[in-house]
């Protein structure tokens, strides 16, 4: 199974999500976390270290060709016994390992362990790698930021998105403590989205501050990490979830216009994109928190 986590725009907390579904994957399962922001990777500053290998020394290796098993020779353990490949330092490295990159997705595709991808913020064209670990993901979790230009910024961008990624799963989530619901953006992109990320500044702390034996504590973004991660590590499980994602094929073959005619509907009140609501009201504040 390899999961990618990305945004369009800005940065709604994608390492920390990644982060999270990888330290609370089902300890019955291999798993690594794969930092791949074109933009540069934040784990070893997170935690403090000053890694020797990583994202930068596979791709290295990745020129010679690669054996599925060299990957664990470049990367390292999180203090919190994650295993993980540190990122890259800049974007210009990522551009710069175009001809290596393929390489390496077929690698961490041909792993014998779950794979889960932080890609950050995209770059034009899915430039730094992205498109090829995008051709070898079973699942692609984009985060959205629940206000109205995080929405357009997404709507404009779901051709490209599903065009980059054949296989698998588009899962949108939105993010953030307070903005337009998962109804009210499904309304808009005339696709599924699912219930939103938690907002829990204190888990996210505590994710990122080396406190050990996270995954099994009670924290609001735990408790999301944990369901999520099992659903995806175990796609065929009955368990229910408030809205299924769709797959890519299914999202390519509907609709990409908004719902009705030139504007778009989102909690019933028409607006022109790129606009403020015609009525001048805020919006309505996302569910209560809470997991699938």
């Amino acid at each position: 199974m390899i999961v990618v986590v990305a945004s369009i725009k800005g940065a709604p907390g994608v390492t920390t999500t990644a982060t999270a579904l990888a330290t609370a994957w089902p300890e019955d399962r291999r798993v690594l976390l794969v930092e791949a922001d074109p933009f540069g990777g934040d784990l070893a500053a997170w935690f403090g270290v000053a890694p020797t290998t990583g994202l930068w020394s596979l791709l290295a290796a990745g020129r010679r060709g690669l054996e599925a098993d060299a990957v664990w020779e470049h990367a390292a353990t999180l203090p919190t016994g994650l295993p993980v490949l540190y990122g890259l330092a800049s974007a210009d490295q990522a551009v710069a390992n175009e001809a290596a990159w393929p390489a390496v997705a077929e690698a961490l595709a041909a792993l014998e362990a779950d794979v889960v991808i932080d890609a950050g913020r995209l770059l034009p064209h899915f430039a730094g790698g992205i498109r090829p670990l995008l051709s070898v993901a079973e699942v692609f979790m984009v985060l959205c930021p629940p206000t109205l230009a995080g929405i357009v910024h997404l709507k404009t961008s779901l051709p490209s998105l599903t065009a980059a990624s054949s296989v698998g799963q588009l899962i949108v989530h939105p993010t953030g403590e307070k903005g337009f619901s998962s109804d009210e953006i499904a309304a808009t992109l005339t696709i599924e989205v699912a219930p939103p990320i938690p907002h829990d500044p204190k888990g996210a702390s505590a994710l990122s501050g080396n406190a050990i034996g996270w995954a099994r504590s009670k924290a609001t973004l735990v408790t999301w990490a944990r369901t999520n991660a099992a659903e995806l590590a175990s796609p065929s499980s009955d368990t229910a979830t408030t809205q299924d994602p769709l797959s890519i094929s299914e999202i390519t073959n509907q609709s990409l216009g908004p719902p009705g005619n030139d504007t778009d509907h989102i909690d019933g009140t028409e607006h022109v994109i790129g606009t403020e609501r015609a009525n001048g009201t805020e919006p309505s504040a996302a569910p209560t928190w809470a997991t699938r």
